[in-house]
């Protein structure tokens, strides 16, 4: 009998995992937002807490973690008559239509996501009933997709692949070489965090400003905004701006009408000391938003203060431009330094080596092929290589139709050893970001945002034509960023900002390092 517990609902604390689903041949199962990330209430369980014991001549290891992580927020499942069910009767008129009311209700809670796990096993055991309860915990385990920015105590393995799970079964497959659940780290990064909130009252006209100050010594400055809206259901175009005290500006960037997320999320690595200001703005006029205004709405967030305490295994980025953000990814586990302690930040970024972070910290299943697609990848590199470019690759890619985050070169091979331009690299993350659609609907001339205006990409005719959507994600998104310079003729009274972007700039390993640190605040956005 294979048994399931729900891992509780007690989160985010560390050490409220239930205790009943701790035992070795139980498997856990975590709470997860559809978007790919951890439910808050989800209970978690304890850094390197576990050990062995014998039981009935045989010999049991466990550790303090969930199994696996499924879908358990705003869930919909049927009714009972009962009073509780009451409770999310708003919910229930959004996303249930009134002939159904009756019958189904929206429940969050990691008893939602336990049913949809057991309905997985019921699976497994389908396509092959010998399988041992050992046998389905580990498959659930090797087929799990990796959730960047979590330890495996807070999500075990990591998101459930249902499909994964029964091609491992079915065709008896080897999954689980791309799992950093079981991965050793070459790099540690110990780090401190303080948070600040805020509020900023904004209106057509004006906005409050938040004053906080940035200490000595810090290493990123992470701030994040919820702009939902007064009704919070259409979004507000809004920008995050954060002013340091020598007047530069750090923005969100964002400049949708009506934007894919409702937070804004700025990231300032090695943030100068001193006193800064918090602006909320609302954005002026462009093609995506011709009338320019932000409806008026209290703007919430909070500011993260972070200060590395210590960095093990890695010998090579003191004093880099790329630092802080190298530090911020191998503390998150988005990507690791090399076995010898270097991490090359100078060095160019290799497609091998991109499709390896993509997988580690982007949120890309495992897809193992029957027949392998490529031969110029070795057998190490090649579940990577498999993952990133396969259709539906992307967690939120939810109906699993996209195109892959990485694509083949035009003669079928993978070229693991290439170079990565920042126009790819641009359609990798914003790709891994479920945006497809949106960056290939884009029409027009690829702008980016200054201050209060739209500077229009001088080397525009460089980009790629299908991938023109991506950069301008790419640069409204905050992700990558353009390089401005100012012109003024003799007579002038005013200079002109001119932007450019260089496509075709080949990535370092530093580089990336900063685009995915970036990215990650944006993966993190609702």
């Amino acid at each position: 009998m294979v048994v399931l517990f729900a891992a509780g609902n007690a989160g985010p604390a560390e050490n409220t995992h239930n205790p009943y689903a701790k035992a070795p041949w139980v498997v856990s199962v975590g709470a997860g937002e559809k978007d790919g990330t951890l439910a808050d209430f989800s209970s978690r369980g304890t850094k390197d807490v576990g050990g062995t014991f014998d039981l009935d001549g045989k010999s049991w290891t466990w550790t303090d973690a969930p199994t696996v992580v499924a879908p358990g927020v705003d869930i919909i499942s049927t009714r009972t008559v009962a009073p509780v069910t009451t409770l999310a009767a708003e919910l229930d008129a959004e996303l249930i239509e009134p002939a159904h009311l009756p019958y189904y209700t929206t429940m969050s809670g990691t008893s939602m996501a336990t049913p949809h796990v057991a309905g997985i096993v019921a699976l497994l055991l389908e396509a092959d009933i010998t399988l041992s309860p050992d046998e389905v915990k580990t498959t659930l385990q090797q087929t799990a997709t990796n959730m960047p920015g979590y330890e495996s105590w807070e999500v075990g393995a990591g998101y459930v692949n249902a499909y994964a799970a029964l091609d491992m079964v079915f065709n008896d497959k080897a999954y689980g070489a791309t799992l950093i659940s079981s991965k050793d780290f070459n790099a540690e990064v110990v780090t401190e965090t303080k948070n600040e909130d805020f509020a900023v009252e904004y209106t057509v006209s004006t906005s409050t400003q938040h004053i906080f100050t940035v200490e000595e010594g810090l290493s990123t400055v992470f701030a994040k905004a919820n702009a939902a809206g007064v009704l919070e259901q259409t979004g507000n175009p809004v920008n995050l701006v954060l002013i340091a005290p020598n007047g530069t500006e750090y923005s969100s960037g964002i400049s949708l009408l009506f934007p894919t997320t409702y937070d804004r999320t700025v990231i300032v690595n090695n943030p100068i000391a001193g006193e800064w200001t918090l602006e909320i703005r609302g954005l002026h006029g462009n093609t995506l938003n011709p009338v320019g205004l932000a409806l008026p709405e209290t703007v919430k967030g909070s500011i993260k203060f972070t200060k590395v305490n210590e960095i093990t295994g890695l010998t090579d980025i003191a004093g880099h431009e790329a630092e802080a953000a190298i530090a911020m990814g191998i503390q998150n586990r988005l990507f690791d330094s090399n076995a010898n302690g270097s991490f090359k930040p100078d060095a160019k970024l290799t497609r091998a080596h991109l499709a390896k972070y993509l997988v580690m910290g982007a949120e890309i299943r495992q897809n193992l092929p029957t027949t392998s697609s490529f031969t110029d990848v070795s057998q190490a590199d090649s579940p990577f290589a498999e993952a990133v470019t396969a259709n539906g690759a992307a967690f939120r890619d939810y109906n699993q139709t996209f195109k892959g985050v990485m694509q083949s070169k035009t003669n079928g091979s993978f070229d693991p050893n290439g170079s990565v331009s920042k126009a790819e690299l641009a359609y990798s993350l914003v790709q891994s970001l479920g945006l497809q659609d949106q960056a290939e609907a884009f029409e027009g001339n690829v702008t980016v945002q200054y201050k209060d205006e739209r500077v229009a990409i001088q080397d525009e005719a460089t980009i790629p034509a299908h991938l023109k959507g991506y950069v301008q994600l790419a640069l409204d998104l905050n992700i990558l960023n353009a390089t401005f310079s100012v012109t003024q003729g003799k007579y002038d009274l005013e200079p002109t900002v001119n932007a450019s972007f260089s496509p075709a700039e080949q990535v370092s390993r530093g580089d990336f390092a900063v685009a995915f640190s970036r990215y990650y605040g944006v993966f993190f956005s609702k």
